[in-house]
């Protein structure tokens, strides 16, 4: 039986941190706010909007999260093809579905972002049966919420299904979802910090993978 397979997006399948990085950096100017690198790396990275700002003090404060939320998207959409392929993530999820294993994703990005990204950039879109967004719960990474919406629509146990992440969130919310093989790849965080988040193994990137 093939092991169902569920990635992140951002940072796992494509390279777009630095896309990421001026979205929230252009958000932050918009409002005047200084937000510092650790701040930055320990705060936002790998976190949908509507977890993050409410707990970080900002001039945004009593401004619907919702509406912040929708001026992120407008940034990032209009970064979106900024962003490119993890090296080896289209011939890995080429591979994996040529073998008949059953793909998804799930990602703190927004849809619309999520599908331009997965069709315009690694043109994966028939290959991944569904997408869990930001949109889709109520609660973000390192919450387990997404993984376990995905496993539920997979039919799966999560014991059974691989997951792979590059941020320590991601990696917390794997481990506390319960997902049998986490493998942390090392575009966004140190090896140590997805380690130390739960992953089973890491790798530089998606190229010479073993089998699943």
């Amino acid at each position: 039986m093939t092991a169902p397979v569920v990635f992140d997006l951002d940072g796992t399948l494509v390279l777009s941190e630095h896309v990421h990085r001026r979205t929230w950096f252009r958000f932050f100017d918009e409002w005047d706010a200084r937000i510092d690198e650790g701040t930055y790396r320990n705060r936002f990275v790998g976190r949908r909007a509507a977890d993050v700002l409410p707990e970080v003090d900002g001039p945004w404060r009593g401004t619907p999260v919702e509406e912040l939320g929708r001026r992120l998207a407008e940034l990032a959409t209009g970064l979106a093809d900024e962003v490119r392929p993890v090296p080896g993530a289209v011939a890995l999820l080429t591979s994996l579905a040529g073998r008949g294993h059953r793909l998804a994703v799930v990602t703190s990005a927004r849809r619309d972002y999520a599908e331009r990204v997965l069709d315009r950039v690694l043109g994966a879109a028939p290959l991944v049966e569904f997408v869990v967004t930001a949109g889709d719960v109520t609660r973000g990474k390192p919450d387990p919420q997404g993984y376990l919406g995905a496993c539920t629509r997979l039919a799966a146990d999560p014991a059974d299904c691989w997951g792979f992440e590059d941020s320590p969130s991601g990696v917390a919310a794997l481990a506390a979802a319960g997902f049998g093989t986490i493998v942390g790849v090392c575009s966004t965080a140190p090896a140590a910090d997805l380690l130390a988040a739960g992953a089973h193994r890491t790798v530089p990137d998606l190229r010479d993978q073993p089998p699943v």
